[in-house]
C-alpha cells in the first residue's frame, strides 16, 4: 500500500508561490525565524501553528496563537487536512497539495513479462539492414584492444621495475566499516495536571530531532531537527564507548518525592554491535548515566540551539520569572555601577528568551518588553553623552581625562563583540600610548 505525501503551497502572502513539503518531523509555522515556515507578518505568534504527519494523515495543530488558524475559514485547535484544504494563519493562505507514489503492477496469473532484448550488432544471424550497419563496431573495437596490449606489454618490457610492483600488489583487504550509531533520549515528568516530555533521537544517518510536548494549558509542541557533521558523530561515538554506559543495569527505581508524580529517564544506544538500554524513574541517576545524559543534552543545545524548549512552560515561566527580577534590580541600581545598565538589558533578553516558546504569555511579559526598550533607550542615551565627554577630552588633548572618560564608555557596553566597545576600546589604547609618551 503506498504512503501518500503532503506538500504545503503558499498561494498568498509574503512567501507567495513557495512550497514546503511535509516530512516526518513535521513543520513549524509562525513569526519566529527558528520557524520552519518563518514569515514576517505581526497579524501572526512567534509560534503560531504546527504541521504533523499522524498514521498517514496530515494534521495540524494551532499553538494557542493569538489570531487562530482558520481551516477552510473555519478556527480550528487541531484537526486532519485533506487535499484542496486551505489554511488561513494571518495574511498568508496555503494549500494542502496530496500525491500519492505509483505502484508498479506485475501480473498475478502466471504472465511473463516481455523480454528485452539489447542488439550490439554482434550477432551472426542479424539479417537486417540496421544490424548490418552496426556490425562495423566489432573489427574497431578489436583493433583498440590490440593496440593498447601492444602498449602495455612494451611497457613492462622496458621498464622491469614496473613488473616487480605489479607483482608486489596484493588484493584489496576488507575496510572495517566505522561503528554506527543510535542514540534515543527520553525524559518525562508527569503530575495529575500536566505531562512533558522531551525526546532526542540521533539516527544511524546523522540526522539529530529533537520533539517537546508539554501538554499543561493549551498543547505545546516543538520540533527541530538537523544533519549532523560525521566528524561530530564519530567523536560523540567515542566518547559514549568510553563513558561505561553499557555497564549500566537496565532499571534504577525509586519512590516519587511527590505523590502522583512522575520523573523518569531512558537512554538507549546502539553503537556498533553493543546496544543497550537504561532507565532511571524517581530517583538519583548513577553517575555514568547523569553524565552521559548531560553530554545528549549539551550536544543537542549547542546544535540545534534550544537550550531553553527542553523545559516544561511552568519551569520556562519560573525562570523568566527571575529573570525579569534580576533586569529590575539592575536598572534600579544603573546609577551604581556603569555596567548595570548593560546586565539589565541582558536579563530581559534572557527572559524574552525563555518564553519564546510558551503560549500564552504569561501577565508580566508586557513588562518584559517594555522595561527592556526603556532600558535599551536609557543606554543608547548615556552612551551618546559618555563619548561626547571623551571626544572633548581627546580634542583638548587632555589625555588622563580622556582615558577616564573612555574607561566608562567601555563599562557601559562590557560586550567586547559590541562595535561601541570597539570603537571605545580602540581609542583608549590610542589614549594610552599618547599618555605613556607624555610621562617619558
Amino acid at each position: 500500500m503506498s504512503t501518500p505525501s503532503y506538500t504545503l503551497v503558499i498561494e498568498n502572502g509574503p512567501l507567495k508561490g513557495q512550497q514546503f513539503p511535509v516530512t516526518s518531523a513535521g513543520l513549524q509555522l509562525g513569526r519566529s525565524s527558528q520557524c520552519d515556515i518563518a514569515i514576517h507578518d505581526p497579524l501572526l505568534s512567534r509560534n503560531h501553528c504546527r504541521f504533523e504527519l499522524r498514521d498517514d494523515a496530515l494534521c495540524v495543530i494551532d499553538l494557542a496563537s493569538a489570531n487562530q488558524t482558520l481551516v477552510n475559514d473555519k478556527p480550528v485547535d487541531e484537526g486532519k487536512l485533506s487535499a484542496g484544504d486551505r489554511i488561513t494563519v494571518g495574511e498568508t493562505i496555503l494549500r494542502v497539495e496530496q500525491s500519492t507514489p505509483v505502484a508498479v503492477n506485475l501480473p498475478t496469473d502466471g504472465t511473463a513479462l516481455p523480454e528485452v532484448v539489447i542488439d550490439l550488432g554482434f550477432g551472426k544471424d542479424n539479417a537486417s539492414p540496421s544490424a548490418a550497419k552496426k556490425s562495423f563496431l566489432r573489427p574497431v573495437i578489436w583493433s583498440l584492444a590490440a593496440v593498447l596490449i601492444l602498449i602495455v606489454g612494451t611497457t613492462l618490457i622496458l621498464d622491469p621495475s614496473n613488473r616487480q610492483q605489479t607483482s608486489r600488489v596484493q588484493k584489496p583487504q576488507t575496510i572495517e566499516q566505522e561503528k554506527t550509531l543510535l542514540l534515543q533520549y527520553e525524559k518525562i515528568e508527569a503530575s495529575i495536571d500536566n505531562i512533558f516530555r522531551y525526546e532526542m533521537t540521533l539516527s544511524p544517518g546523522g540526522t539529530l530531532a529533537v520533539k517537546i510536548d508539554d501538554l499543561s494549558g493549551k498543547n505545546r509542541h516543538v520540533r527541530k531537527e538537523k544533519q549532523i557533521d560525521p566528524a561530530l558523530v564519530a567523536e560523540l561515538a567515542r566518547e559514549i564507548e568510553n563513558s561505561g554506559f553499557f555497564t549500566l543495569e537496565k532499571a534504577y527505581t525509586g519512590f516519587a518525592a511527590r505523590p502522583n508524580t512522575l520523573n523518569e529517564w531512558t537512554l538507549t544506544v546502539a553503537l556498533g554491535r553493543n546496544a543497550h538500554t537504561s532507565r532511571v524513574t524517581n530517583r538519583q541517576e548513577p553517575d555514568a548515566f547523569r553524565a552521559l545524559r548531560e553530554k545528549f543534552e549539551t550536544f543537542s543545545k549547542n546544535e540545534l540551539g534550544i537550550w531553553a524548549i527542553q523545559f516544561s512552560s511552568e519551569k520556562l515561566t519560573e525562570l523568566a520569572r527571575d529573570a525579569l527580577a534580576v533586569a529590575r534590580k539592575k536598572y534600579d541600581e544603573r546609577d551604581v555601577k556603569f555596567g548595570n545598565l548593560f546586565e539589565s538589558i541582558r536579563s530581559y533578553q534572557e527572559a524574552v528568551f525563555y518564553l519564546d516558546t510558551v503560549n500564552p504569555k504569561p501577565d508580566f511579559y508586557t513588562e518584559i518588553i517594555d522595561g527592556f526598550e526603556a532600558a535599551e533607550n536609557e543606554l543608547g542615551k548615556r552612551y551618546e553623552e559618555q563619548r561626547f565627554r571623551a571626544d572633548r577630552a581627546i580634542n583638548l588633548s587632555d589625555w588622563p581625562l580622556a582615558a577616564r572618560e573612555l574607561r566608562i564608555l567601555c563599562e557601559l557596553t562590557p560586550d567586547r563583540a559590541d562595535t561601541r566597545n570597539k570603537e571605545a576600546s580602540r581609542k583608549l589604547i590610542d589614549v594610552e600610548n599618547r599618555l605613556g609618551k607624555s610621562r617619558r
